[in-house]
Order: structure tokens, then C-alpha cells, then sequence
């Protein structure tokens, strides 16, 4: 009798490997498929290919518990007196698996979106039942840059953190920056430069951006700021001049911005410095 229940879940053993090194071949194949040659993956890919690895995983999952059922049963009643225990012993992947069903049922991401949780911000690679993974993305200078980092979070985040959202940020971007000065300058006239360098700047992505705009609106239903520039003069607790810069522009391009419009605006500020050293030079000689 032993030989023969040993025979039979030596079978049983056979028959799991062998199953599951087809679907890990098959798994491999729908990959490369989906892969083709490409270097860099485009989002369906990098979507594909998550559900792909999803899909056969839970169907090892699945066929491993059809062969295993009636040992997996006996197991189970075994294990009654101890299944508080086990549950302790599993709450950390008891709370990925729950938070995995929210992030699905909530819609809070998926392959491609750009999500934002604590101090992470990343671009979301991959989704599986226990963990997500992101490519980060530069936070700390606001640059909108890959850092070439990839963070693996598991699920259970989602339980206990607030999650944003920023996929609409892909194409373009709410952007802000300041500018600090002396007190030593004509700040209407500097806000007039700064607004007369945005209107230029700004031009070849205006028509487009009003469209993005009300996409977004549209898709999320949510009131959004008008996609215009402004610029926004205070004082800080130094006395220096703030002008904070905020504009509406096509994400890839938004340091770009920021950069020629500072330099622009330093080049008229040490202008204007250089004549007024001047004139006062003159008027003392």
C-alpha cells in the first residue's frame, strides 16, 4: 500500500514538472513574441508582456491545485488547529493579494501610467499578484527624467498609502519654477519681459496644449486650471524679489523652458544693473 500511494504521487510529481516546464517554455515564447527585437519596449509591449507572465503563472497555479487537490484537502484538515498561526505568519503577502485586488478594482494603475506613491514617483513596468514595479522618475529637481533605477513595492502599499495618478503628465505638464532677485530692479518691467518670453516660447505648443487640456478634462471629469501661463510677483522673507514662473508645456520640454527663460531673464537683469552702475558713475563724475 505504501509503495503504491508513493508510486502515485511520484506520478503526480512528474506530471506538475512537466507542466510546468511547458508553460515556463510557453511563457518564454509569448515573450519573445511580444519582445520581437526591440530594444526598448513600447507600452503595449511592456502590457503584454505582464499579462502574459500573469496569465501563466496562474495557470500553473490553477493545474497545480487540480493535480495536488486531494493532498492539498487532506493538508488542509490537518492544519486546522494551527491556521491562526499560518494566517499571522502570512499577513504580509495576505495584504499584497488584498492589495492587488484593489489596485485592480479601483483602476489605480496600470502598465504605462506614471503614479506617484509617498516619495516614489516611477513609471509602472510591470503588475503582478504580489508587487509592482516602476522605473523611477527624477522627483527631487523636478526634471521628468528616468534615473535608470527600477523599485519593486509590494501591493500592500496600496492599503495604507495615497496614490496619484499622473498619467496625462506623460505628454504635458503643469510646470513651476522660481526666480529669485535683489530688490534692485524694475519688477513690472522684469514680469513683462518674462511674460513676453513665454508668449514666444510658448506659441508652437499653445493650440495643441488647449487640446490635451480638454482631453484630460474630459477623460477624467475633473475641473482642471486653464492651460495658460502666468507669473506670480512676492517677497520673501529676506527681501528678495520671487517671481514665480507657471506654464502649461509639453513634458520633455519643461526644463528646456525653465532654463532659456531664466537665462533670458538674468541677461536683462545684469543689463539693467550695468547701465544703472553706469548712469550713477556719470552723474558722480
Amino acid at each position: 500500500m505504501q509503495d503504491f500511494l508513493t508510486s502515485i504521487l511520484n506520478y503526480k510529481l512528474a506530471i506538475s514538472l512537466i507542466i510546468t516546464l511547458i508553460l515556463m517554455a510557453l511563457r518564454a515564447l509569448l515573450i519573445r513574441v511580444i519582445r520581437r527585437k526591440s530594444v526598448i519596449l513600447s507600452e503595449d509591449q511592456l502590457r503584454w508582456t505582464s499579462r502574459a507572465k500573469n496569465l501563466i503563472l496562474a495557470l500553473i497555479f490553477f493545474l497545480w491545485v487540480i493535480i495536488w487537490w486531494q493532498e492539498l484537502h487532506r493538508f488542509a484538515l490537518s492544519i486546522a488547529a494551527v491556521a491562526v498561526a499560518l494566517v499571522i505568519a502570512s499577513k504580509e503577502l495576505i495584504l499584497c493579494l488584498s492589495g492587488a485586488i484593489l489596485r485592480t478594482t479601483a483602476g489605480i494603475s496600470s502598465v504605462g501610467d506614471w503614479i506617484e506613491i509617498g516619495d516614489i514617483r516611477g513609471e509602472v513596468v510591470e503588475q503582478n499578484v504580489l508587487s509592482t514595479v516602476l522605473q523611477e522618475i527624477d522627483k527631487t529637481n523636478n526634471s521628468y527624467d528616468y534615473t535608470g533605477k527600477t523599485i519593486t513595492l509590494p501591493n500592500s502599499i496600496f492599503l495604507n498609502q495615497s496614490v496619484r495618478n499622473m498619467h496625462f503628465m506623460r505628454r504635458f505638464v503643469f510646470h513651476s519654477f522660481s526666480i529669485y532677485t535683489q530688490p534692485d530692479v524694475n519688477i513690472f518691467e522684469a514680469k513683462q519681459l518674462i511674460r513676453d518670453k513665454l508668449e514666444l516660447y510658448c506659441s508652437e505648443f499653445k493650440e495643441v496644449g488647449k487640446r490635451y487640456h480638454a482631453l484630460i478634462v474630459n477623460r477624467s471629469g475633473m475641473a482642471m486650471p486653464a492651460p495658460d501661463f502666468s507669473v506670480r510677483i512676492s517677497t520673501n522673507n529676506i527681501s528678495k524679489n520671487n517671481f514665480t514662473v507657471s506654464l502649461f508645456c509639453p513634458t520633455n520640454q519643461a526644463i528646456t523652458l525653465e532654463q532659456k527663460i531664466t537665462e533670458d531673464f538674468f541677461n536683462f537683469y545684469y543689463e539693467k544693473k550695468n547701465t544703472s552702475g553706469k548712469q550713477t558713475i556719470n552723474i558722480d563724475d
